[in-house]
């Protein structure tokens, strides 16, 4: 037990990076990745997707799945992903254990092995499973070796389900020609986004709690200076957190203040960068007065938001898509021969296409919006109330209203946008933070509204000014 375990009560260290699901703070992004990872186990497909930047828990999701696994399931857990084929195939076996003669065993002998350990596993109704963290590095190969076990199947089901977790990347990966079989046989995923304020400050409260705190060990603008330093980020939580204890306990003082979770910042040196950013930005018009004027052209060109085309003409399946969205927003029917995006423009609306937001996050935005499904049409989500994403790629499609902007003689479009942008911003942020950089604004505004905290005037973000901006136009709860 540390020193500062004794002198703030605790029986456990409530900030430890390793991934112990007794420590798993069920937030509603995280609940979501562990609903579709079960729901996926139960349904008929392959293979299931969990992807997430470093730090936002997929390790610790993982984990809390495997507990939840019934003691029927054989579960073959893969930490090393950098094997080959062969590789592959004789860890499956070890990790079963399926004998094999070591060193003689070709790629046939251990496939064959491999699926009558399945067979006799199906036979038995037991459950075979196959989970692969840190799945953005395997090679394309290896993947379709895994396609081609997935193969083996009842009238029903798969004998053998697949969990990739990994970063970002596998979905690129995934996209690959050569892997198109495979994505196609996803039948659950989910993209995991850092905590929002609201879970932050629950996170934190959560695991002082199951580490023997009975108080609040961390005051609520600690917990707001720890969200806004680490974005949320689970893992930087914990270093942040875990030396934000400390730093009190050098203090003899029995809570973490603001000023205790800054020095611990400062201390560990890698979450210094944004403050230093936004004490820069409140004195560069004083700092790089001779060079304004370049400055602003930067920042005018960084905040244009360029438009998602669909394809035109369009197809069967997005004219589908289109149909359904028109409906939505009550428009009449959309032409084939027109890119949907272009068309919609003519009712000073729009188009919205990601696949970085969350099921939540479209409701903070509140308008329709329709979640893309493998190999058929979209679910229109409908209103506030929890929504079927079984099938769900994460892709989104929407609508937004343009934004009303006004053009000042000699204005551009883009510097109009600015302009409009700004201003929407002043309605949402302090007097101080409207002094940080464009960057800084929009990161404060996307944590306040729990939306993707890229920094960036993407679409989501301009679709949720829009949302506030317009007192007209559809809202969840209205569309039948």
């Amino acid at each position: 037990m540390t020193m500062y375990q004794q002198h703030f009560g605790l029986t456990a260290e409530p900030f430890s990076i390793a991934p112990d699901p007794h420590f798993l703070y069920h937030s509603e992004r995280h609940q979501e990745a562990l609903a579709h990872l079960v729901q996926g186990l139960q349904g008929s497909g392959g293979f299931i997707l969990l992807t997430g930047e470093v730090g936002t828990g997929k390790t610790t999701v993982s984990r809390a799945l495997l507990e939840q696994l019934p003691e029927s399931t054989e579960i073959a857990f893969i930490l090393n992903p950098m094997l080959n084929e062969d590789e592959l195939l004789a860890t499956l076996c070890d990790e079963w254990g399926i004998r094999y003669q070591k060193g003689r065993a070709t790629r046939k002998v251990l496939t064959d092995k491999i699926s009558q350990f399945l067979l006799d596993a199906h036979q038995q109704d037991r459950q075979c499973v196959v989970l692969i963290d840190e799945a953005q590095h395997l090679k394309p190969q290896v993947l379709e070796q895994l396609r081609l076990l997935t193969n083996l199947e009842t009238t029903k089901n798969k004998l053998l389900r697949v969990i990739l977790i990994g970063q970002p990347e596998l979905q690129t990966l995934l996209k690959r020609q050569e892997l198109r079989q495979l994505a196609q046989r996803i039948t659950a995923r989910y993209h995991l986004l850092p905590l929002t304020n609201y879970d932050t400050e629950r996170y934190i409260a959560y695991r002082c709690q199951m580490a023997g705190a009975n108080r609040a060990l961390f005051t609520q603008p600690a917990a707001m200076t720890a969200h806004k330093l680490t974005g949320g980020v689970p893992r930087l939580l914990n270093l942040l957190c875990d030396r934000a204890l400390l730093v009190a306990y050098a203090d003899g003082q029995m809570q973490v203040d603001k000023a205790h979770v800054k020095r611990a910042s400062q201390e560990l040196g890698q979450f210094d960068e944004p403050q230093q950013r936004a004490q820069t930005a409140s004195r560069w018009p004083w700092l790089l007065l001779p060079i304004a004027a370049v400055i602003i052209a930067a920042l005018m060109r960084w905040w244009s938001v360029p438009e998602i085309q669909v394809e035109e003409p369009i197809s069967n399946y997005d004219y589908q898509n289109a149909q359904l969205l028109a409906t939505a927003w009550q428009l009449p029917q959309p032409p084939r021969q027109q890119a949907f995006c272009d068309w919609v423009k003519n009712y000073q609306l729009a188009c919205l296409k990601t696949n970085a937001v969350s099921v939540s996050q479209l409701q903070q935005i509140n308008y329709p919006a329709l979640l893309l499904r493998d190999a058929q049409t979209g679910i229109v989500l409908k209103s506030m109330e929890p929504v079927d994403t079984q099938g769900w790629t994460g892709e989104v499609i929407g609508l937004y209203q343009r934004p009303d902007i006004r053009y000042q003689d000699g204005a551009t479009e883009s510097e109009a946008l600015t302009q409009w942008v700004k201003e929407q911003l002043a309605r949402y942020l302090s007097d101080t933070q409207q002094r940080l950089n464009a960057q800084a604004q929009l990161q404060a505004i996307q944590r306040q509204a729990g939306l993707p905290i890229t920094g960036e005037l993407n679409q989501v973000t301009l679709a949720w000014l829009s949302a506030r901006y317009f007192e007209s136009g559809p809202r969840l709860q209205e569309v039948n």
